[in-house]
């Protein structure tokens, strides 16, 4: 199948680029709602679409499209239409795909933000997006009221699933004035209308609106969806307001397969599920592949039925994917992109898995390596900063013109922020962030690399490694290291565990024990924090 392709490479005398080894594929100029209904209109109509895992209420496809239709019908007739935003502000939910797809269906725009966020954060993203309508979830409703308050939307377009006393119910989408699905149909400029307005740091600052197009969210779900055949039920434990869990929900519905939804990751849940539902695949990250290694209540699950772990939305080290496997007797891939990349640019094919690689590019998909201090291409294993070019690379940035001259060369690929390199065998391998590269007498270490040989040790629950300060304030690698309940080391232990397996420029310097690594709903290390909490 997809194994080992000859590596394509086209040098100029500015550019030397990397292309995808697959066959180009061809995409229909569909959205994903229509894709969807297509799926319905199949022998996949009465089987499950969307299941909670906790209650283990269904949803088949075809009673998705019903609702999606009524839905969008009474978003319609509460004035939202073509390029408006909608966003919400809620845990994965069964509703949460309704949502979803009846933006899509009105070529309405669907803004997700993070459940965790105190309301003036919220609030932020509402104005910075100019939300027109609110979707929040009862168990974090009390934010969106304050949000609302300092941004204020219409009394009849905020809504709230599940109970709650301040907000209109959301079940009452489900009953349209008019005809389900009387809406009137968008006229849609596929790669240039904005479908889907996620918030991203970038490569830095403050968040940004990220405009993805309806055809950036088609292409990304069928190019993962051509990489990754899943099983019959796929997990849906990923937050759905991260990129790269709302591409899964678009890949498993075009796929036709069954989603589990969890609100949250909790071990006994996760577990729990993946043995009731038998699931044969899983997208995880790497705090979800720290606990499958290290916990000792995985054993009390029959997890026979699972083959397959794809990790993704941050690097994870090759001893962690070897001690996954060895455990549980899984295959363990990884994944790589960006949300300015709808995310997917890097995917472990079968048959083509090399331990501590983020994959091969997907379909139709370009990479430059760039040196970051020079500006010149580089070749293979010369590590560098990686660029993307595809037909899931961004429209820009909202209302940032500066931002996006920044980051999208005027030829299209996308700065990521990245370090990485390609191999002789085209797999791309994530080395760290930009702007985390520790700096040690003129050398850059990577703190993944050091994470990676921290976490090792038996004795370490988790660590985050950052810069250091000696007393004449040269930088040294630091970490910063959560010990296992019950055990104990020693400073000097864990650098003298470390030193041995790094190269002498890397040896960590300085250790601080701490109660948790900080970390992003996603399982990215929020280094800044750490780095100003404990320098």
């Amino acid at each position: 199948m997809l194994r080992h392709f000859q590596r394509r490479l086209h040098s100029t005398k500015q550019q030397r680029i990397f292309k995808s080894p697959l066959p180009p594929l061809e995409f229909p100029e569909k959205t994903t709602w229509q894709l969807v209904k297509e799926m319905a209109a199949t022998d996949r109509r009465h089987s499950p679409a969307v299941i909670c895992g906790v209650t283990h209420e269904s949803m088949t496809f075809g009673e998705l499209v019903t609702k999606v239709e009524a839905i969008a019908t009474s978003l319609s007739e509460r004035g939202i239409g073509k390029g408006d935003v909608i966003l919400t502000n809620a845990v994965n939910c069964i509703e949460y795909p309704l949502i979803c797809q009846a933006t899509t269906a009105l070529g309405a725009i669907l803004s997700p933000a993070a459940p965790l966020f105190r309301g003036d954060e919220l609030a932020n993203q509402m104005k910075a997006a100019n939300a027109k309508f609110v979707i929040t979830h009862h168990t974090v409703q009390d934010a969106a009221k304050e949000a609302i308050g300092l941004a204020p939307v219409a009394k009849d377009r905020q809504l709230c699933i599940g109970p709650s006393d301040h907000f209109e119910p959301f079940t009452n989408l489900l009953q349209p004035s008019g005809v389900p699905g009387s809406y009137p149909k968008p006229v849609l400029d596929l790669s240039k209308d904005v479908s889907h307005l996620p918030f991203s740091s970038g490569t830095t600052g403050p968040p940004k609106g990220v405009k993805l197009s309806f055809r950036n969210m088609t292409v990304n779900a069928l190019q993962a969806g051509a990489a990754e055949r899943m099983g019959p039920q796929a997990l849906a434990v990923l937050p759905y307001y991260h990129i790269y869990a709302g591409m899964l929900l678009n890949m498993f519905l075009l796929q036709g397969v069954s989603q589990v939804v969890l609100p949250k990751f909790d071990p006994e849940g996760f577990l729990t599920a993946m043995q009731r539902y038998k699931i044969e695949k899983a997208h995880i990250v790497p705090p979800i592949a720290a606990f499958l290694a290290k916990h000792p209540s995985v054993d009390k699950y029959d997890l026979s039925a699972t083959k397959v772990l794809i990790s993704g939305a941050a690097p994870m080290g090759e001893e962690l994917q070897d001690a996954i496997e060895a455990r549980l007797g899984v295959t363990v891939k990884q994944a790589y992109g960006m949300t300015e990349l709808s995310p997917v640019v890097n995917y472990s094919f079968d048959n083509d898995i090399k331990a501590g690689s983020s994959g091969t590019l997907v379909y139709n998909t370009e990479l430059r390596v760039v040196c970051p201090e020079k500006g010149h291409d580089l070749a293979e294993r010369e590590v560098g900063e990686l660029w993307y070019r595809g037909p899931q690379a961004m429209l820009g940035y909202l209302n940032n013109d500066e931002a996006t001259k920044a980051t999208v060369t005027p030829c299209g690929f996308v700065k990521t922020g990245d370090i990485g390199y390609v191999d002789e065998d085209h797999h791309v391998f994530i080395v760290d962030r930009l702007k985390e590269l520790i700096k040690y007498k003129g050398h850059q270490i990577a703190p993944a690399e050091l994470e990676d040989v921290v976490l090792s040790h038996p004795s370490v629950d988790d660590v985050g490694c950052i810069r250091g300060y000696t007393s004449e304030n040269d930088e040294v690698p630091k970490a910063c290291v959560v010990l296992k309940a019950g055990h104990s080391l020693t400073e000097q232990e864990i650098m003298d565990y470390a030193n041995e397996r790094v190269a002498p420029y890397k040896k960590i310097r300085q250790v601080v024990f701490i109660d948790a690594v900080p970390k992003s709903a996603s399982g990215k290390i929020l280094r800044r924090q750490l780095q100003a909490q404990f320098a």
